[in-house]
């Protein structure tokens, strides 16, 4: 649970600095809107606010913000220091010692989450963006500040690991060799999946931020496009040296984005506006509808094709039907409608209404996957079935304090097994060697077939549901 409410807190951080970060770099001179002959135009501090409340909103609406910010991993923590990084360099602009010093602990937490690689070219983009939009001899004095306050704050790290557990030079050399293996130029592979990946990813930023590039493409060099621009388009390139290409390398692209989407959404025409809220409402009214229809399917057997269809994912499941999920769902819905009907009647003349739809229909969407479908794909994928039937069979032939030593099992897998179990994991226990083995065997590799060194009988069998091609098998050691 502690590790789950990291993530909630690593969202909070990112939503306020981008908040902020936007706030900063609207209320600017040079970003204010076309100034009327009679007056009637907003105020820098006013117009500033409504441009971070647009930001804001197409974050929270953002497609892979909603998918990947409720995994328990590093991407949470990586996203939130590069909003604070642009918050940092907008902050530069005004008070630039403050804004670098900042900048340099945002440069770090990335190095810190993602690796060095990642932290180089935070490094790169932000900093670049900070000499650019610095002045005189500021500009390098300040550089070198962020250079020296990400070191020194990376370095406390390595530092006191090695004070605190000075027997640790092979952990430091395979974390120095994952750095040098994710420094990697991306394959043909690679593109083809981000070029299938990215729109969804970012969606719906970069029809925004593409519309900013043109409304403002004669400004293109002042500081409110400037850091954003060149930090997306940096952090893009960023991509294609990386390897693995995943869904977490991608959403480092999602603050500088929205940014730039929100300058681009206030320009809009009033005919725009009203197509992309109709597009909203069409679109998550209709995504709604197909999630009622396949939780019913699921709790009634109607329509016969949409049950089967939850038959196939989720295999003899029955996911008993409880009173808070379904109210928070019915709630979700009720909130979306009324969205809708305000949308609709009224006719807000407010700016920030498109992504007030956005957000709204994402987070609709996202509690009512939560609440009504999660339970069916967390009976297919979830390990703790498996887990429980190891660790049952293990206290069955060894007892309960039992070791068991993992072979071809990947850090996730034994931290999974650990929890859900739960089971200890260990080489031995007081010089005796473990009595058992659990093996992971992959059918799309030959590479993990051989059981543990030594003599070993099997005892157990089972598959992940998920994935028939994988299987685990538990092992007793022969007694001699």
């Amino acid at each position: 649970m502690a590790a789950r409410l990291s993530c909630v807190v690593w969202f909070v951080l990112a939503c306020a600095s981008l908040w902020y970060a936007s706030y900063r770099l609207a209320r600017r001179e040079d970003a204010q809107p076309v100034v009327f002959v009679f007056g009637g135009e907003a105020q820098p501090r006013d117009y500033g606010r409504m441009l971070a409340d647009v930001a804001l909103l197409l974050f929270l609406g953002t497609v892979g913000v909603v998918l990947r910010l409720h995994l328990t991993t590093v991407d949470a923590a990586a996203m939130a220091f590069i909003c604070f990084g642009l918050f940092a360099a907008a902050f530069a602009l005004d008070r630039p010692w403050q804004g670098a010093t900042l900048l340099g602990l945002a440069v770090a937490g990335v190095a810190l989450s993602r690796g060095p690689t990642a932290g180089l070219w935070t490094l790169l983009a932000l900093g670049t963006a900070f000499v650019l939009t610095q002045e005189g001899h500021r500009r390098w004095l300040g550089a070198l500040l962020v250079v020296a306050i990400a070191a020194a704050a990376v370095a406390v790290w390595p530092l006191g690991a090695q004070a605190g557990a000075p027997r640790s030079p092979l952990y430091f050399e395979a974390w120095r060799n994952w750095a040098r293996s994710t420094a990697a130029l991306a394959g043909r592979v690679d593109l083809v999946w981000m070029a299938r990946n990215l729109p969804w990813a970012t969606w719906p930023l970069w029809p925004f931020a593409g519309w900013a590039l043109y409304a403002w493409r004669h400004g293109l060099g002042r500081p409110h496009l400037l850091i954003p621009l060149l930090t997306a388009a940096l952090l893009l390139l960023f991509t294609f040296f990386t390897q693995p290409i995943s869904d977490g390398v991608l959403m480092p692209l999602v603050p500088p984005l929205a940014i730039l989407a929100a300058f681009g959404a206030v320009t809009l025409r009033r005919g725009s506006e009203n197509t992309i809220d109709w597009f909203a409402i069409v679109v998550f009214t209709f995504l709604a509808l197909v999630v009622w229809a396949y939780f019913i399917a699921a709790q009634t057997g109607t329509p016969p094709k949409m049950a089967a269809s939850m038959r196939r994912l989720s295999g003899d499941f029955d996911a008993p039907l409880t009173i808070l999920p379904l109210g928070v769902a019915a709630l979700a819905t009720i909130a979306w409608l009324a969205l809708v009907i305000w949308r609709i009647l009224l006719r807000p003349p407010m700016l920030w209404r498109g992504a007030m739809l956005a957000a709204g229909g994402a987070t609709m969407l996202w509690l009512l996957l939560a609440t009504l479908i999660l339970p069916y794909f967390n009976h297919n994928r979830s390990y703790t079935v498996l887990a429980r039937d190891v660790a049952a069979r293990a206290r069955q032939i060894a007892g309960d304090k039992a070791c068991i030593q993992a072979h071809r099992l990947q850090p996730g897998h034994r931290a999974l097994f650990a929890f859900y179990g739960p089971i200890r994991f260990g080489r031995d226990v007081d010089g005796e060697p473990c009595p058992l083995a659990l093996h992971r065997d992959s059918q799309r590799t030959a590479l993990d077939d051989e059981p543990p060194l030594g003599q070993w009988t099997l005892v157990w069998e089972g598959n992940w549901p998920a994935r028939a091609d994988e299987t685990l098998r538990l092992y007793r050691r022969a007694v001699r």
